[in-house]
């Protein structure tokens, strides 16, 4: 099962039913109560002259119940078609949005008396109809219209107001979503150490332990004990996209790998770490699982502080690395587009761990400005004010004061609350010009295919 963010919403244009005000304020679910009848128009029809493609407009659309029906008593020959009672009240409304058949309206218009039940009715409609109508009229809340869908659990963030209606919202989502077993709400604010939270059960099975697919890729994880945001994914997946064969990695904050599992598949080297050792157990298993057994690239899992992998990890291995291609004409002629990549996606506090680095950049200047391979640094962060982009940067040069302008870039990725926005900031070190001088390795590539 795919990883991805829900709201409610109707793909299909869907009839407006008004529902037994009796469900008002339930708590316990009554499905029987949800049943109605309705009148509902239709018209008999060729078999041969249904096109309900062109006619959506015009049928009637409800979960669970088709609008081609047989004849009783059944014809070979013909079929019913039910019409939307909310846009079709009369013979004439019915041949003005269907005027292709118009001499089976006038033979055959007419209504019939359908009995509508709690499986024809969207998720939507009966959390809509249940929660009382003042619900989230202080403000806005998550009144059980979104969550996550995360292998088979879908998981809400329900707040105080809602919470009397949580197991009957839960019991909803578990009958009409065939692929859901289970059903969690957050109880808490993320921890900020692990990036876990706690978890309460609403319905369904009791377990948390997901399979879901993102960028090619298949991941297994226990959602209670590690951090997994499937509204990241789009953002997953741009990173993933400007990664190349033979890549350096280094993912400082990778959770269960959604950077560096897309990022070793696509045949780069990846150094990932993470401080929660349930996030690095589930790493483990699923580097190996995707990881292609022709594949000869490398992984490396830590499970450290941030600022200890950057210092003992990261920076020694970027200046053996960096050495290695000074050294060695093959490697500077096959890695001469490459990048180095560090990853860090602890918004939070993501940009507080960037203190390492100026002590680090000021050793041995002299021999990084011969390093031939660009640093790009993604670091996310969120920002509260009016111009993210002029706080970011500012932010940035109090921890890396020497820093220019054209070396960074800020990028807006998804607003997370009101007046609160997820940014990217890139820092770009050791950018060399796209040159011949700059690149004698690439002049030789480019002359030997001549």
């Amino acid at each position: 099962m795919s990883v991805f963010s829900h709201r409610f919403f109707r793909s299909l244009r869907q009839m407006h039913l008004k529902l037994p005000l009796s469900v008002k304020g339930i708590t316990n679910l009554d499905r029987e109560q949800f049943q109605q009848t309705i009148s509902v128009p239709y018209v008999n029809l060729p078999v041969e002259c249904i096109q309900t493609s062109k006619w959506k407009d015009a049928l009637l659309i409800l979960p669970a119940l088709k609008n081609v029906r047989d004849l009783q008593p059944i014809s070979k020959t013909h079929k019913q078609i039910l019409l939307d009672p909310d846009v079709i009240e009369t013979k004439e409304d019915a041949i003005k949005m269907i005027p292709s058949i118009t001499k089976y309206i006038e033979e055959s218009f007419d209504f019939i008396q359908l009995t509508v039940n709690y499986e024809n009715y969207s998720i939507e409609q009966i959390i809509k109809a249940i929660l009382p109508d003042d619900l989230g009229k202080d403000g806005p809340i998550n009144t059980g219209s979104g969550y996550s869908l995360i292998g088979h659990i879908a998981h809400f963030n329900l707040k105080d107001p809602v919470l009397p209606y949580k197991h009957i919202i839960a019991q909803v989502v578990l009958d009409k979503l065939s692929h859901v077993k289970t059903v969690v709400n957050k109880l808490h604010e993320i921890d900020s150490v692990h990036r876990n939270f706690e978890l309460e059960i609403l319905a369904g099975e009791p377990n948390t332990i997901v399979k879901c697919r993102e960028s090619k890729a298949i991941f297994q994880f226990d959602f209670a004990k590690v951090y997994w945001n499937p509204r990241l994914s789009t953002e997953r997946e741009r990173i993933v996209k400007i990664l190349h064969h033979n890549d350096l990695i280094f993912d400082v904050f990778a959770g269960v790998g959604p950077f560096v599992v897309p990022a070793l598949m696509l045949g780069c080297n990846v150094y990932a770490n993470d401080i929660n050792p349930e996030s690095v157990k589930w790493m483990t298993i699923n580097l190996k699982t995707n990881q292609s057994k022709k594949s000869s690239n490398q992984y490396h899992i830590f499970n450290l502080d941030g600022r200890e992998f950057l210092r003992t990890i990261v920076f020694p291995r970027i200046e053996t690395y960096q050495q290695e291609i000074l050294d060695n004409e093959e490697k500077r002629w096959c890695l001469s587009d490459n990048k180095i990549i560090v990853l860090m996606n602890l918004p939070d506090i993501a940009l507080t761990f960037l203190d390492v680095f100026p002590e680090w950049l000021e050793k041995n200047v002299d021999e990084k400005q011969q390093w031939l391979l660009p640093i790009h640094i993604h670091c996310y962060t969120f920002s509260k004010a009016d111009n993210p982009d002029e706080d970011i940067r500012q932010r940035l040069k109090t921890i890396l004061p020497n820093l220019s302008d054209h070396q960074i870039s800020c990028r807006f990725v998804r607003q997370v609350a009101p007046k609160k926005d997820m940014m990217c900031a890139k820092i770009v070190l050791f950018e060399k010009k796209n040159n011949e001088e700059e690149h004698p390795a690439k002049r030789f590539k480019q002359d030997s295919s001549e």
